[in-house]
Formats: C-alpha cells, structure tokens, sequence
C-alpha cells in the first residue's frame, strides 16, 4: 500500500529545497516569536494564566496533551526565577511556533533512507496548511496534524522490538486528547497499523499490531465522542465552529479581507499534481509556464501585505488554523496512490520541477509571514505608546480616538476582541501596570478573562506584578466620575451605580 521500490542514490534537490524550507519556517518562527506573536487571540490569555496560576493551563480536555506541549518550557522558565512576563511571551511563543516545526522535522529523521523522498507530503502539509494559520501561534490543530506524520511515519516504517513496541504505544497514547481533528486522522493511522498486521510475519508481531490497530480505533472513537457528545454548549459551539469555518471556506475570504498563504498553498498543490502529468509527457515547455505561475503567485502572495492592506488578517489566520489537518487524508490518499508507481513517483519527486514549486512555495509563505509579523510589531508598538502615555483605565474608544486613521485600521485588524485588558497587563514595563485598555462593548454576554475595574484576586496576589499605580490612578478616576454624576440627577439613586467613565454603558 505505501511501500515503494529501492532505487539508486540520486542526487535529490528536493529533499535539499524541503530542509532549507524547513530551516526558512524556523526562522521565521523565530522572529514571530521575538516580535510577540504569541500573544495574538487565545495567547495573551493562555500565557496570563501560566504567570499568575503558575501551573498548566488544561482548559479543554481534548486539547490537554497539545497544551502540555505548549506550556512546558514556559512553566519551566519560572520555575527557573524567569518573571519578566515579555520575555516569557517569547519562550512561550517560540515553543507553540517551534513544536510543530520539530514535529515534522523528527518525521523526517524516522523515515529509512529509501524513502526520504515522502518527506515532501509533510513538509507540503506544513507549507500550504500550517502556515495558512501560523500567524496565530495558539492553534492546537497544526500541532497535532505535525504529530500525525512522526507517528504515520513511526508506525509504517518502525522495527518490531520490545522497546520500539513500547514506545510506539506511548506515542499513540497522547492523540487521545491531543486535539478533536484527529477524528479525521486517526482513522488513517488505524489503517497503517492494520497494513503492518497484513504484513506481520510472526505470531508476537501479528498480536502487536492487532492491538495497536484496536488502540487507534479506540483513539477515533473517544475523539468522536468529544464532537458528538460535548461536555457544555460552550464545548459544542467551538468544536462545530472549527469545521465550519474551514469547509465554507471563510478562512480564505472574510470579512473583506484575503488569506494569501491559503491561498498560495492550494495553488501550489494544484501546480504539483497538475506536473505529474506534464513531467511525464517531457512538455518541459509547460514546466517552464508552471514555474512562472507559482513564482507569481508567491512573489505576491509575499508582497501582498505590503501592497493591499486586505491582504493581511489575523482573524483568518486564526480562522485556518484547523485547516492543516483537513488536507492529511487526501495526502495520505495521494501518497498511497502513489505507491503504485513508486519509481516514477520518487523520480518525480526528486525532479528539479518540484524542487521549485516547493521553494517558491515557501519562500511565499515565508515572505508573507515576515510582512505580517512587522505589521504586529507596529501593533505592540502601538499598544505600548498608549500604555506609557496614560494612567488608569483608558476605555476602548478613547485608545482608537488618539490614534491617527491608518493606525486605528492596523489597531483593530491585529486585536483580538477580549484581550484589551490582558495585553496591557502583559506589557506593562516590568511588571509594574499603570494602564489597562477596556475590551469593546460586546454586550453583558460576552465573555472576558477578568474585570479591569475589580481585578482577580490571582492578579492581585502574583509577585510578577504590581497594580498600586493602576489602582491608585482607578480610585482616582471612579471618585471623580461619582463626583461628577452625583449633581446631575441629585434626585436618582441608581445614577451612581455605573461609573461614568465607563463609556460603553
């Protein structure tokens, strides 16, 4: 099924162009990390409550092993006496970028020598699906889809042994709760352990993998289950919403705005499958028009922040990050396929052709993700010049208002809507908090990590930080909006109820 036949060494541009693509993500992550992005969406508040709570932060138990792949080091650095909260954004940040990255690249490394070439449906995964959505670190699901392909790798290609047999249980034993897409590999990993049981030729080896084929059954249905039968409504909205996003394809076009990479990334695949054909019939004409297609496309796609301020939204980005597991079945498919003409497939593969589709690809997406990351970075600087200039709580409305128009637009395209109050915490100089920007008024409903008004006890009492001037300053300010309200309906009690600088009310 995904066997292929040895042949002679060949001198292979791709799996070069695949490493070096590899080595260009990392950068990049790298950068992302140093400019902060980590704290985009879900980040800012995951990473508050690692510094306050000082522990794991489990908050969906589907998603539980993913987030102890996230949080480690950052956990780690604390106990190790790190409290400034900027530097452990970027430890943070540079473990949710990297964890996927060393994913895949471990894939690599299980991979026997003969078949280093089916590197390039890991590393398309990561190129056209990950990076669809690495804008927004936080997401759980191209994790889990980078762990798919070092355990499909580990389980087709391991020898059986006492100890290989062990280990390859306790990779398989955290995609329980790794993340809830999973319920669309985990089937495929079943039918890699049921292809090694057809191909067992001892009775110990047979028992094995009838096992291993039964836990990764088992895996399906617990993950099932999570979708199907949702522990709250809150759980059963989210898990729906994150398929839905992805098959009405609102992650590429919404809200007015474009998403390059995803795009970029199904054009490639596209030009890739459509080379198969053109290599074989030797219309190297054709290959040459290809090549100029996806150069274009990627020089765009690279260039297009720069150029079309549509081009650039982190809240796609955020939508496409469960995209990535989505494009592993018909990878796997395509793979399997392709196994019935393992030479022409591993020559195909190793063809100049391919190599510069793949590195067109990523330098696209490499390109696009570097433009984005210094469009965040004036975002933090933004966010940190209205933090330094004020005292007390700045309302959402009074932040945009002093900002110029071309910097509201990037103010409010880079934000995430609830996490306001979290980010000023986060960039407060040294931990000592003046500032706190207000979320939007999203209604009574919505949902917030913590009341800038009141503050939690949790905060409070975290030795990473110091609200006295914030504090001192709000007294200030409910004091003088008392003041303020109480001559004007002397005769209305509930007048002094809502402070009046609270401009949503």
């Amino acid at each position: 099924m995904f066997v292929v036949e040895n042949t002679s060494a060949n001198r292979s541009y791709t799996s070069f162009v695949l490493l070096f693509s590899l080595l260009l993500c990392a950068i990049a992550a790298a950068y992302g990390a140093y400019a902060l992005r980590g704290l985009h969406a879900d980040g800012a508040f995951h990473l508050l409550s690692l510094a306050t709570g000082e522990k794991f932060l489990f908050w969906e138990t589907p998603r539980n092993a993913s987030y102890l792949l996230h949080q480690w080091a950052t956990i780690l650095a604390m106990k190790l006496g790190i409290d400034d909260l900027v530097v452990l954004a970027r430890i943070h940040g540079l473990t949710m970028l990297m964890t996927p990255i060393v994913l895949i690249a471990l894939s690599y490394l299980v991979l026997p020598k003969e078949y280093k070439h089916l590197f390039i449906f890991p590393m398309f995964y990561y190129l056209a699906g990950v990076m669809a959505g690495a804008f927004s670190a936080i997401g759980e699901a191209q994790l889990a889809g980078s762990y798919f392909w070092l355990l499909f790798f580990t389980i087709l290609f391991f020898r059986t042994g006492l100890f290989n047999n062990i280990f390859v249980f306790a990779l398989v034993l955290p995609i329980f709760v790794i993340h809830e897409t999973f319920v669309l590999m985990a089937p495929l990993l079943a039918l890699a352990g049921l292809y090694r049981l057809l191909r067992s030729k001892t009775a110990s080896d047979r028992l094995y993998f009838v096992a291993l084929t039964a836990l990764l059954i088992a895996v399906t249905a617990v993950v099932l289950s999570f979708i199907l039968i949702p522990k709250s409504e809150y759980y059963e909205s989210r898990s729906l919403s994150y398929f839905s996003t992805i098959t009405s394809l609102a992650f590429i076009r919404s809200y007015g705005y474009y998403n390059p990479p995803a795009i970029l990334g199904l054009i490639a695949g596209a030009i890739l499958l459509v080379g198969v054909y053109v290599t074989r019939r030797g219309f190297v004409k054709a290959q040459r028009v290809l090549w100029m297609i996806i150069a274009l496309a990627a020089a765009l796609a690279a260039l297009s922040p720069l150029i079309a301020e549509r081009a650039l939204s982190a809240k796609l980005q955020f939508d496409a990050r469960s995209y990535g597991p989505i494009l592993i079945p018909p990878l796997v498919f395509l793979m399997a396929v392709a196994s019935l003409r393992a030479t022409q497939t591993k020559a195909y593969i190793e063809s100049g052709f391919v190599a510069g589709v793949v590195l067109a690809l990523a330098l696209g997406q490499v390109g696009w993700n570097v433009a984005a990351t210094n469009e965040w970075r004036h975002y933090i600087a933004s966010f940190r010049g209205l933090l330094d200039n004020h005292r007390g709580l700045l309302s959402h409305e009074q932040a945009l208002a002093e900002l110029t128009p071309e910097a509201q637009r990037q103010f409010v395209n880079m934000s995430w809507g609830w996490t306001y109050p979290t980010m000023s915490v986060i960039l407060a100089e040294q931990g000592k908090v003046q500032t706190i920007i207000e979320n939007p008024d999203w209604g009574e409903d919505a949902w917030e990590p913590f009341d800038p008004k009141t503050l939690s006890d949790e905060l409070r009492n975290s030795p990473r930080l110091d609200f006295s001037t914030y504090l001192s300053t709000l007294a200030e300010q409910q004091e003088g909006s008392a003041e303020s309200a109480g001559p004007t309906k002397p005769d209305s009690a509930e007048s002094t109820d809502t402070p009046a600088a609270t401009p949503q009310n």
